[in-house]
This record gives C-alpha cells, structure tokens and sequence, in this order.
C-alpha cells in the first residue's frame, strides 16, 4: 500500500478496471495500490480504490510496506457486463462470439451477471468456457478473477461448495496464476478479502466443510420454502448424517422435490440414487432419465454418468459413439474422470465414429 508524498493532492487522467477513461484526484492521506512500472521513467503505476488505475512521479508516492493490500474494485467490470449482455454480439467480440457459436452460451455477459449472483447454472455454463483457445481463451479467463470480486465472498463461496474437490484444486491453481501483477503470490490476497472461498480452495478439509455449511434449521427452512439448492443441501445432509441422522430415503425425497424443479444438481443426484438403488429401487432407465435432463443443461458430472451408461449398456442400449460424445462434453468442463477414460473409450471407436462423437460435442447446445 502507499499514501500521497506531500500536503497537496494529485489528479490522475487513467481508467476503470474495465475500460473507460477516467479522471481522479488522490487526496493526502488516501491509501491506494502502487506498484513500479516495468519501463520505469521515474513513474509508478496506482490502482485507487474507486477502481481507477494510472500512473504518477515516483517522488509522489510514499509506501506502506506493512499495510495489507487493499481490496480491488471491480463494479465497472459489473456495469459493463448488465449493459452488454442486452446488446447484439459481435464477431470482434471474441469470448462472446466463440462462447455462443461453439459453446453453446447463448449470451456469455448475462451468464457472468448470473453467476456473480450465485447461479450455479450459470458459472457451469462460464466454466465449460475454460478450454476457448486463442484471444477468446485469454481474454476469458481474467474474468475468472474479475468474477470472484464481483460476486463477492459469499456468493462465489457458494458456487464452489457443491463440485469435487477435483474441480475446486484447479480453480485454487488458476486463481493464483491469474492475480493481478501488484503480487506475485495471490494467496495472502484472497485469504484476507475472501475467507470462505479460500478455507474452500485452499483449506484442509474441515475448513472446507465449515465454510460453506449452514446450520441445519436454515437448511431445512429454505428446502421446506421450496428453495432448490437448500432441497438439495438437505439431501445431500441426510446422506452424510451432518445435522441429521442419515436417511437416504429422506434424501431422495428432498433430491426429488429439486429435480422436478429442474435443478440440475438434483436431477444427477437423483439419477445417482436410481442407478445404485440407495433410498429407492434401483432402475437404470429411471437413472438415465435424469442423468440426461441434467446432462442437457450442461452439467459436467451428469455427462460423465450418462456416458458410463452408454458404454456399459446400463438403462439404454449400448453406444460408443453416444458414450464418446458425452465424455467429450465432460472433459471439456474439465472433468477429472472424463479425462481418464478419453483413451479407453477411443480406442474401442474407429476413426469415423470418434469424428462423429467429436461433431455431436461440438453442436451440443445446452437447454
């Protein structure tokens, strides 16, 4: 951190996180981010906590070496996704146009407001955007960080509580990887600004468990209220025995009640509960059936079942080339287990059929 040098204050002409240009006067006694600019000339650059970043003289700039890092303000990143997720999108507009064409998001800035709020829908669709090469590749993933701020703590807390511990070591990498350059190591960083997404990400496994649960008398308020993503905490309690004395029967009545909201959680859950018989009578077709309306929404984990039981012939007729296209969907979002079976899956498809499997991912659109 760092303070004005001086009595007098110092206007800054720079800009907003997310474009725009911008003008603002640093008052004596204002703390703001200083960093020292690779080409140096005597001028570092600032980041203010309205957002604003530019430079300004190095004798102006008086450091707080011991001060924490402020925390990062992105609201205009917010702003600019509300007022283009109503606007047409266009080919210049790379992350947007290869998320719709090839993707299958329809609208990739109304996905990032939606997720920023807790959807989790939505930051599955954002995540299956990982793996967009190019300038559509790097110009998608800063928003991974921008998204963390903007949806704040509890919030994106939340949309990582629920995926394997698989999926959360891989955003815990990234997350660090793509910190802004005022740190080389943004682990301190999200720790102090974002506690429960970091106990989550890089927390042993009771800080995890602790940073995400709630107590089970709001649980079970919110499941009774209808609310989807708390029928399915309950279920997912009642099956662990946190709060609760297991029940697996109790849990698929609480899986159930989600499902039939198309909550895409619940309906793989569900599938799940189906498939190996716990809480209900075991029936693969029933399994199937759910396992294919949350494979639709795009919900890796659900992709990844309805591909097993298309390789093993489980509640529909065996199909490679149906399997492939679905482990394809999954890895894509980066599923661990996808990944794994990718060659033993191959190599029991000729060439022709893994063409075909390939064309089927790529025209998959989500519903």
């Amino acid at each position: 951190m760092a303070t004005i040098e001086g009595e007098d204050g110092y206007t800054i002409s720079g800009s907003t996180e997310c474009g725009g240009e911008a003008t603002s006067t640093i008052k004596p006694g204002e703390r703001f981010i200083a960093r020292e600019l690779s080409h140096g000339e005597g001028y570092w650059e600032v980041y203010l906590k309205s957002g604003i970043s530019g430079s300004i003289p190095r004798n102006r700039i008086r450091l707080l070496p011991d001060e924490p890092l402020a925390k990062l303000n992105y609201e205009s990143c917010k702003k600019k996704w509300r007022k283009l997720q109503s606007q047409r999108i266009k080919k210049t507009d790379y992350v947007a146009y290869h998320a719709k064409k090839y993707y299958g998001v329809a609208n990739y800035y109304k996905t990032l407001v939606q997720a920023s709020e807790g959807d989790a829908k939505a930051f599955a669709q954002f995540d299956s955007l990982g793996h967009m090469d190019g300038e559509a590749g790097e110009a998608h993933e800063p928003d991974m960080w921008v998204l963390l701020h903007v949806a704040g703590d509890d919030n994106f807390a939340k949309l990582f509580a629920g995926p394997s511990s698989d999926f959360r070591e891989g955003y815990a990498e990234f997350l660090v990887k793509c910190g802004i350059p005022f740190f080389s190591n943004a682990k301190p960083y999200i720790k102090l600004h974002f506690p429960k997404t970091y106990a989550l990400l890089y927390g042993n496994a009771a800080q995890q468990t602790k940073a995400y649960q709630k107590p089970i008398e709001e649980v079970k308020a919110r499941a009774e209220a209808g609310d989807a993503e708390s029928e399915v905490e309950l279920g997912l309690r009642y099956t662990n025995g946190e709060g609760v004395a297991k029940d697996q029967v109790e849990a698929v009545k609480w899986f159930r009640k989600a499902a039939e909201q198309n909550y895409a959680d619940a309906q793989n859950d569900l599938g799940a509960s189906f498939y190996n018989g716990e809480g209900v009578a075991k029936d693969q077709v029933e399994a199937v059936k759910w396992f294919r309306k949350a494979a639709e929404q795009n919900f890796a984990p659900a992709q990844y079942n309805l591909n097993v039981c298309y390789h093993n012939g489980k509640g529909v007729a065996k199909d490679y080339v149906e399997a492939y296209e679905w482990l394809l969907l999954a890895a894509r979002q980066g599923d661990e287990d996808a990944k794994k079976n990718m060659t033993e899956l191959e190599s029991k498809l000729t060439p022709e059929q893994i063409a075909e499997g390939q064309k089927r991912a790529r025209d998959f659109k989500p519903r």
